[in-house]
C-alpha cells in the first residue's frame, strides 16, 4: 500500500521544519537538506520540503501546488462560505509544501492502516509546532492540528468557524502613522477580525489633520441629487407605475421643486443629468442608478438624520424616504442637521473600505462575501464616504473605490 499526504505552511525556516519533524519522530537532525528517509520493519516514510525561499524554481512549484488545492475547493458548493474563503487566504499565504509518501513493507491490511494512523498522527503532531495544515484522502480533506475537519470538497465541516489569522496590534509600518490614524486602524482591523473576515494591512486615509469633508450644504444638495435619481430610477422600474421617462421627469421635477430646487443641475451630476434625460436608458442602466437609494442612506447617516447599520442588506428604502419627507424643505433639512464628527466619517471610512476589499477579493475567487456581507452595499457606502472625505480630491462622478 502506498499513500501521499501534504502539508502546507507558512513557516519560511526550512531547518526548523526539518528539525521539528525529527524531533516528532524521535530521530536525529540530519545536516541541511530538505529531504527525511524514514524506514523501520512495516513501512518508508519519505518527507520533502520545498519552500519559496529555496529559488524560482521551488518558488513556482510551491505557487502551483497551493494554487491547485485553493481552486479546487473554491469550487466547493453547499459549504460554511467563510471557513472556505479563509482557508483559502491561509493556503495562499503559504511558503512551504511538504509532501510525504508513505510505502507499507507488510501485506497485513490492518498493520497497514494502524501504522498509516501513527505517521499522520506524527504529522498532526508537527502541525502544533509549525503552523500548517494537513491534506489528506488525495487531498480532498483538509486537518488542522487537532485533527478537526477544516474542510473536505464536498463541503463538510467539523469547525463552527476557521479563522488562522492573529490581530496584530502594533506592526511596523505603524510607526510612521499618527495616533489617530494608529487608533483607526487598531478598532478597524480588530473588529473585522473578531467577526472572522479576514483582511491584509491596507494603505491608511491622511490624518484627521489633513482630511476635509464636504461642506454641510454640498451634502445636503447631494443628498437630494441621489433622491431625486433613485426615485427617477424607481418610476421607471416599479411595473405598478410603468412611468415613461418624460412623466417620471416630470414627478421627480415636481417633488424637488418642494425643496426649492429649481433647476437639476443645482443637485444631480453631469453623469446623473445625462441619465436622467435619455428616453431610451437601458434597463441596466435604470438598475445600476437605482442603487443611489444606497448613496441616499449614507449621507442621511453623515447628516445625523439615520444611524449606521452593518452592510448584511440592502437599506430600509421607505424609511430613507421618509426622511426627506418628514423634513419637508430645503431650510428644515439645513436647521436639522448634525453632521457628524470627523472622526466618526473617516472611521467609516476606513472599515469601509476593508469591507470593500474582502468583497472584491470574494468576487475574483467567485465566492460569497464573508460575514454575510451585501458586496453592493458596501461598493456604494465605499463610494459615499470617499466622496464626504474628499478623496483624491474627485468630483461625484469621478470619485474611485480602490480595494
Amino acid at each position: 500500500m502506498k499513500a501521499e499526504v501534504y502539508v502546507f505552511s507558512r513557516e519560511e525556516n526550512l531547518d526548523l521544519i526539518m528539525k521539528t519533524f525529527c524531533d516528532c519522530f524521535g530521530i536525529e537532525r540530519m545536516d541541511g537538506n530538505n529531504q527525511l528517509y524514514l524506514e523501520n520493519d512495516v513501512q518508508i516514510v519519505e518527507i520533502y520540503a520545498f519552500l519559496t525561499s529555496m529559488g524560482e524554481e521551488y518558488e513556482n512549484l510551491v505557487m502551483q501546488q497551493k494554487n491547485m488545492v485553493s481552486g479546487h475547493f473554491a469550487q466547493v458548493q453547499n459549504c460554511n462560505e467563510d471557513i472556505k474563503i479563509n482557508f483559502i487566504h491561509h493556503m495562499q499565504q503559504s511558503k512551504a509544501f511538504i509532501p510525504v509518501k508513505i510505502e507499507s513493507k507488510v501485506d497485513d491490511s490492518a498493520i497497514q492502516k494502524e501504522s498509516l494512523k501513527s505517521t499522520v498522527s506524527i504529522i498532526l503532531d508537527f502541525l502544533k509546532h509549525i503552523d500548517g495544515v494537513l491534506l489528506v484522502n488525495g487531498a480532498t480533506v483538509a486537518l488542522n492540528a487537532e485533527e478537526d475537519v477544516i474542510m473536505t470538497d464536498k463541503g463538510m465541516s467539523q469547525l463552527e468557524y476557521y479563522f488562522p489569522f492573529e490581530y496584530v496590534e502594533s506592526p511596523e509600518f505603524l510607526k510612521d502613522c499618527t495616533p489617530a490614524q494608529i487608533t483607526r486602524r487598531n478598532q478597524n482591523m480588530k473588529l473585522m477580525f473578531d467577526n472572522h473576515i479576514y483582511v491584509p494591512e491596507l494603505p491608511l486615509n491622511e490624518d484627521d489633520e489633513e482630511v476635509q469633508i464636504r461642506e454641510n450644504e454640498e451634502i445636503i444638495k447631494r443628498m437630494l441629487g441621489t433622491f431625486a435619481i433613485s426615485l427617477y430610477s424607481e418610476a421607471l422600474l416599479n411595473p405598478s407605475e410603468q412611468m415613461e421617462p418624460q412623466e417620471a421627469r416630470e414627478f421627480v421635477t415636481d417633488i424637488l421643486k418642494e425643496y426649492g430646487i429649481s433647476q437639476l443641475d443645482q443637485v444631480m451630476t453631469m453623469e446623473e443629468l445625462e441619465y436622467f434625460m435619455d428616453n431610451n436608458s437601458e434597463e441596466e442602466t435604470r438598475i445600476d442608478f437605482s442603487w443611489h437609494y444606497e448613496h441616499l442612506y449614507v449621507l442621511e447617516w453623515a447628516l445625523g438624520f439615520d444611524e449606521w447599520t452593518e452592510p448584511l442588506d440592502i437599506c430600509d428604502v421607505a424609511k430613507s424616504v421618509q426622511i426627506l419627507k418628514q423634513l419637508g424643505s430645503y431650510e428644515n433639512i439645513c436647521k436639522s442637521t448634525k453632521l457628524r464628527s470627523k472622526k466618526e466619517i473617516l472611521d467609516k471610512a476606513d472599515l469601509i473600505y476593508r469591507m470593500d476589499w474582502a468583497c472584491v477579493d470574494a468576487r475574483i475567487h467567485g465566492m460569497k462575501s464573508p460575514g454575510g456581507m451585501e458586496p453592493g452595499v458596501v461598493q456604494a457606502r465605499h463610494k459615499t464616504l470617499n466622496w464626504l472625505i474628499c478623496f483624491g480630491d474627485a468630483d461625484w462622478d469621478s470619485v474611485d473605490i480602490p480595494t
